[in-house]
């Protein structure tokens, strides 16, 4: 159970979903399936043949050890409305009160 404070709120630093998503069963028998078809030395090999790759100049290569080692980098997008300048946002209400409603 994970704590909350008086209000039902979780704490600061505290997580509403500790464990993540529990992986499914046939992620597991896929994994099963893949680590029973490679090998250590499989692998071994292939991380070999990747770094090889990877000094030679395949961008492939260095893209799937980096991934790997250290992980892909953010992804950083920036919006913007025409010609660069400001977005316009508009707000539709689905279920708008009456005009003379006092809710």
């Amino acid at each position: 159970m994970v704590p909350r404070d008086d209000k039902g709120r979780f704490p600061k630093g505290v997580s509403g979903n500790p464990s993540g998503r529990k992986r499914r069963q046939v992620e597991d028998d896929f994994m099963l399936l893949l680590m029973g078809a490679v090998t250590r030395e499989d692998w071994i090999e292939i991380c070999i043949k990747a770094v090889r790759q990877a000094r030679s100049g395949d961008p492939v290569a260095r893209k799937w050890l980096a991934d790997y080692l250290i992980g892909s980098p953010i992804q950083r997008m920036e919006h913007s409305g025409a010609e660069g300048g400001a977005l316009d946002i508009v707000v539709t209400y689905v279920n708008k009160p009456a005009a003379d409603s006092t809710t």
